[in-house]
């Protein structure tokens, strides 16, 4: 009886070590991957940009030069670009020069607390040009609940 006991006392840990983990066939789950997104921030004008999925990883974001700007009106400004070509530029300023940018052929976009963001669209953007629907949805301001669009 007592070797019964003994073998009995000495058995429970290996047989506890002996158990399967949890999970399917004692198998780890996989490592979930990353959504992927592609989203640009201007902290000046405070608004994020984020367009479709589609454009992450295939699209980098280039700031405007200072001249550029000038031409433009802009205060601030970004090229997205798809290797050498050039899919749209979006153009960010104040109220007052607002009208500069309209004139130099850029049509607004959103417009929020006192900043006007406006666009370039170039004409053949292929797979990667975005939609009316994609574009009225792509600025995000600072304090709006994602989604919403200011006009």
């Amino acid at each position: 009886m007592k070797s019964f006991t003994l073998a009995l006392l000495l058995g429970i840990p290996l047989m506890a070590s002996a158990q399967m983990r949890p999970g399917t066939h004692g198998e780890a789950a996989p490592t979930p991957e990353p959504m992927k997104r592609f989203a640009w921030r201007d902290e000046a004008a405070g608004y994020t940009f984020v367009a479709p999925p589609r454009w992450a990883g295939k699209v980098k974001a280039v700031p405007l030069d200072s001249k550029a700007l000038a031409t433009s009106g802009a205060t601030s400004g970004v090229r997205f670009v798809a290797g050498s070509k050039t899919l749209l530029v979006l153009l960010s300023s104040d109220d007052e020069r607002a009208h500069a940018m309209a004139s130099s052929g850029a049509r607004e976009l959103s417009r929020h607390d006192g900043h006007v963001v406006s666009l370039k669209t170039e004409a053949d953007s292929g797979e990667l040009a975005l939609t009316g629907e994609e574009l009225a949805s792509a600025i995000q301001w600072d304090g709006d609940a994602p989604g919403t669009a200011v006009r």
